[in-house]
């Protein structure tokens, strides 16, 4: 504990006048699938040993010239993404260029357009900017039209690879003039069911169907589309692990309690930051999603999060109570796993925990289950502030179940601050066990990362994945030794 005061110390005094720092410790985090070994990628590949890394895998350099008024184009190297009927741009990024639709898939490296090019493409990489040929998007189509008044609103897409949350769609009212092909990003995505492709025209052999939403100002397409009109799935890299019933979920590590779920990564090469969206799963123990009621607009299998994710659906527990601030009395620790806490000779015993970053939300209700044990009767208070105080009458020697919760707020007024006060008998001793979650914990995750923004050519994300961050701090991080049940522990120093 020593150390991190002088780390607080260190850095409060790098800080500008007027300002200040309070140094919170939440425990070492657990790495989920850190190698990215788990789950699977779309339009990228993997690459690396030790260092797993996520390149993407829609953008490659031509091998030989490319004449204008012919359609051959010959590549390094062909990726399995470059489909029949896939659109594409050939110049000197993802963004300059012409575009064109894949015709035919030539031999292993080459390709034919649809049309016949209308300039010359060097080959050669020694010019200031060279080309290229980028894949920047999968042919789908409207299998069905919503009804009205949600025509132009909800869409029944079918796409040859998975959709999540955040991706964009090329959608136009005339999708064979490809100049007027504009980008719609998706908020809502619904999973319906898989249909056959059809690998003779160039399709794989799984298609999806999908009820989707899109994000725009108004929440309405410019125009009401029509069954089988032809739409692309823009070719953003993808990592994701599968759902829980195909066995790609990851199990969140025992004795972590309300934790940060984030992501990590960093640049490989060129160091150019990525814009990244992140989306999550959440699964109790039986299997059964949990997060798609909570998901707003509602009923979609993915969660858009954002860094530092706050998930509550968790036990606290009794030896995290050892590192909130006390204010009365005196308390010990058990070896059974028990919090005692010890009242002063004025009957009281008071502790609390701020809850700054980030603070818990109002939004839904959500509580614990926190059996009890007092050695006198005694009136126990639970406040999230700035919430109303919660009060329960316990009697003496016997084991009670109190369930203290944070209420919804209307107006969304997040919580700040934790007090829990015990009045009785002075001198008397409570005991206080795990905090069970009053509901349905979460126990695992399923979680993407969608290379967002410029995910094409040589960015490349380094392993990678996403870690639990804990909330509250865990004695066995410190490797403390338990109290020998008549001495007690100071708060903020721990017998060793």
């Amino acid at each position: 504990m020593g150390r991190l005061q002088k780390i607080e110390d260190l850095v409060a005094g790098s800080l500008v006048e007027h300002a200040n720092l309070k140094l919170l410790t939440r425990g070492r985090p657990r790495y989920l699938d850190p190698q990215l070994t788990g789950g699977i990628v779309r339009y990228a590949v993997k690459q690396g040993f030790n260092f797993t890394a996520i390149a993407p895998d829609n953008q490659v350099s031509l091998q030989t010239s490319a004449k204008r008024r012919t359609n051959r184009l010959t590549l390094k190297s062909r990726p399995q993404w470059f489909r029949l009927n896939a659109l594409i741009r050939v110049g000197t990024s993802w963004a300059i260029g012409e575009m064109h639709t894949i015709g035919d898939l030539i031999d292993d490296t080459a390709i034919d357009t649809n049309a016949p090019l209308l300039q010359n493409y060097s080959a050669s990489q020694a010019i200031v900017a060279p080309n290229f040929v980028t894949l920047l998007g999968t042919q789908a189509r409207f299998f069905g039209v919503a009804l009205s008044p949600n025509a132009k609103r909800v869409f029944l897409i079918e796409t040859q690879d998975q959709v999540v949350p955040g991706d964009v769609l090329l959608m136009a009212a005339t999708p064979e003039i490809l100049e007027s092909l504009a980008e719609y990003e998706l908020k809502r995505v619904k999973f319906l069911s898989y249909t056959a492709g059809n690998p003779g025209i160039g399709e794989p052999a799984v298609l999806y169907r999908y009820e989707v939403e899109i994000k725009t100002p108004t929440g309405l397409l410019p125009f009401t589309p029509e069954e089988d009109l032809k739409i692309y799935l823009k070719a953003q890299p993808l990592y994701h692990l599968p759902s829980f019933e195909d066995g790609g979920d990851v199990a969140i590590p025992n004795g972590i309690g309300p934790f940060l779920l984030d992501a990590f990564s960093g640049a490989l090469q060129f160091n150019i930051p990525v814009g990244t969206r992140l989306g999550i799963k959440t699964y109790d123990s039986f299997g059964t999603q949990l997060n798609s009621s909570l998901v707003l607009p509602a009923d979609q299998d993915w969660q858009i999060i954002k860094p530092n994710h706050l998930i509550l659906d968790r036990s606290i527990r009794a030896n995290n109570l050892l590192f909130w601030q006390k204010i009365n009395g005196n308390f010990q620790f058990k070896r059974a796993g028990i919090f005692q806490a010890e009242l002063d000779d004025q009957g009281r015993f008071v502790m609390s925990t701020d809850i700054l970053v980030p603070a818990w939300p109002s939004d839904r209700q959500v509580g614990w289950v926190i059996p009890v044990t007092p050695q006198g009767s005694i009136r126990m208070t639970f406040q999230f502030e700035p919430q109303e105080q919660q009060i329960f009458d316990l009697p003496s020697a016997t084991i009670s179940f109190v369930r203290p919760k944070i209420v919804v707020d209307p107006a969304g007024t997040p919580v700040r601050r934790l007090v829990v006060s015990i009045l009785g008998t002075p001198g008397a001793r409570v005991e206080i066990r795990d905090w069970g979650f009053d509901g349905n914990e979460v126990t695992a995750v399923s979680y993407y990362m969608l290379g967002a923004g410029e995910g094409f050519g040589q960015n490349k994300w380094l392993a990678g994945g996403f870690s639990a961050k804990p909330l509250f701090y865990d004695i066995n991080v410190l490797r403390a030794a338990y109290s020998d049940g008549s001495s007690r522990y100071d708060h903020g120093f721990l017998y060793s």
